[in-house]
C-alpha cells in the first residue's frame, strides 16, 4: 500500500491503517501463546487459531482496497501459519496415549510449529 495513493481517499487510508494495525496486534498476541508448551495445549492453540483468522480477516478486508504484492505475500504467510496450527491440533486432538506430554511428540510439534511460524514471520 502506498500512503500517499492520490486514488485512496484519506478516510479509507486511516481505515487501512487501522485494520493492518489491529492485524499486526493480533498477529503478535498469537505468536506470543505460542512460546511456552503445557500439558494443556489444544486450548491455548485453538485460541492462536483463533487469532490468526481475525488477522486473515483484517488483512482480506484491507486487500479489499488496496492490492499490493506485500499483502499477498503476507495472507499467504498467514494460511501456512493457520494450517500448521491446525496440524498441532490436529495431531494433539489424535493422540490416544494416556499421557500425551509424557510422549516427545507434542513437544516436538509444537517446537516445529515454533520454528515454522519465526521463520515464516521473520
Amino acid at each position: 500500500m502506498d500512503a500517499a495513493d492520490p486514488d485512496l481517499p484519506d478516510a479509507a487510508v486511516e481505515h487501512i491503517s487501522q485494520m493492518l494495525t489491529l492485524a499486526k496486534s493480533k498477529h503478535q498476541e498469537a505468536m506470543g501463546l505460542l512460546g511456552t508448551p503445557d500439558p494443556n495445549a489444544l486450548p491455548r492453540l485453538r485460541e492462536v487459531l483463533r487469532l490468526l483468522e481475525e488477522v486473515e480477516l483484517l488483512a482480506d478486508d484491507a486487500t479489499s482496497y488496496v492490492e499490493a504484492d506485500v499483502m499477498k505475500a503476507a495472507i499467504k504467510d498467514l494460511h501456512f501459519q493457520q494450517a500448521a496450527v491446525q496440524v498441532a491440533i490436529a495431531q494433539l486432538e489424535n493422540v490416544k496415549v494416556q499421557s500425551p506430554w509424557a510422549t516427545p511428540w507434542p513437544w516436538l510439534t509444537l517446537i516445529i510449529l515454533a520454528l515454522l511460524i519465526a521463520q515464516a514471520v521473520g
